[in-house]
């Protein structure tokens, strides 16, 4: 089954971003493009057809909503982006984060900024409880835990 990013999240994930032009933006995995459409008019935004086989670069930020089936995909493009940019805003499952303390510590390092919770409301159907995961590279802050509740 696929589960596309609901437009009030895509809106929720954008306003985590500053204010105005954010300069190169990816959106790995667009799908129907709900989150390509909410990002409209923050900056230049790259949703390639296939992010393995694009030239790997910078962006000044990603937005994303990668697979989570199967989740070993998922991982894979969150890592991929953590070295393509210092700044990510990925929806993923909370499984990301208990499920694995290498895992858990590599986003830590990285900077783990926010993890806010969705109700599962969001994904009507999904038996995968997701967060949305705020990551800036070198914060070293206390992580935040915040609540969707739209």
């Amino acid at each position: 089954m696929d589960f596309q990013t609901h437009p009030s999240v895509c809106s929720y994930m954008v306003s985590l971003m500053p204010v105005g032009y954010c300069g190169k933006i990816l959106e790995p995995t667009a799908g129907e493009g709900n989150l390509v459409k909410a990002l409209a008019g923050k900056g230049v935004i790259i949703a390639p057809k296939d992010f393995f086989n694009m030239q790997k670069e910078q962006f000044d930020w990603v937005v994303m909503n990668p697979p989570f089936s199967p989740m070993k995909l998922g991982y894979k493009i969150l890592y991929a982006s953590m070295e393509m940019s210092n700044n990510i805003i990925a929806l993923m499952p909370w499984l990301t984060i208990i499920n694995g303390e290498k895992r858990t510590r590599d986003l830590i390092n990285f900077g783990l900024k926010t993890v806010i919770h969705l109700p599962r409301k969001v994904f009507k159907g999904a038996r995968v409880q997701c967060c949305i995961l705020e990551l800036q590279k070198g914060y070293k802050e206390e992580t935040k835990l915040k609540w969707y509740l739209n």
